[in-house]
């Protein structure tokens, strides 16, 4: 239709390719605009949501900001109340009232209010919690953390700035964190 004939197009693609045999040129199908095509399968690759930016990726692929596993996020202006039990990170935005139970990390932001209990691996604060708090491993209590309640902890970091208020244990796995007493430091004549 524009330019040239179909059968100059075969000749010269075997005159370029060294034989004189003509080879039949691959045609694409054409687009019929009355019959819909058919659906393909879409993967996480396939899909046009992962192009765009913002939307995060499907289950199983790599998460930002290292979120990964079960997390728990109360946003800003979003309280919640209750028992949470099961995720693997708690991160609070918002404000919280709950016992939580069976996590691994507690993280509450400078925005953040955590009231109750807590018994978990790590936690790092920034912002008040208030209650009972056991963190078996690390705890981290940055400058703007307001702390008031009982703390039983594994290792402590403590910003300058940071504030405790009540009772401060360290955690002893052989022993409950309601039993273990502070011990008072040898005096010389002991």
């Amino acid at each position: 239709m524009f330019g040239r004939k179909k059968d100059d197009a075969v000749k010269t693609q075997a005159t370029a390719s060294g034989d004189n045999k003509p080879r039949p040129t691959p045609v694409a199908p054409s687009l019929n605009l009355r019959r819909p095509v058919p659906a393909q399968p879409t993967t996480a690759s396939t899909s046009r949501l992962a192009d765009i930016p913002g939307i995060l990726p499907a289950r199983g692929d790599v998460r930002p900001y290292g979120v990964e596993g079960k997390t728990l996020v109360v946003g800003r202006e979003i309280s919640l109340a209750g028992q949470i039990a099961g995720c693997d990170k708690l991160v609070v935005e918002g404000r919280v009232e709950a016992e939580l139970e069976h996590c691994r990390q507690l993280d509450v932001a400078p925005t953040g209010f955590f009231k109750g209990s807590a018994d978990i691996d790590e936690a790092e604060i920034c912002g008040r919690v208030e209650g009972n708090l056991v963190v078996r491993k690390r705890l981290r209590v940055r400058a703007t953390a307001r702390i008031k309640g009982s703390v039983t902890y594994g290792q402590i970091e403590v910003e300058a700035g940071g504030e405790i208020v009540g009772d401060v244990q360290l955690y002893r796995s052989d022993v409950a964190p309601a039993q273990a007493p502070l011990r008072a430091p040898a005096q010389a004549g002991e």
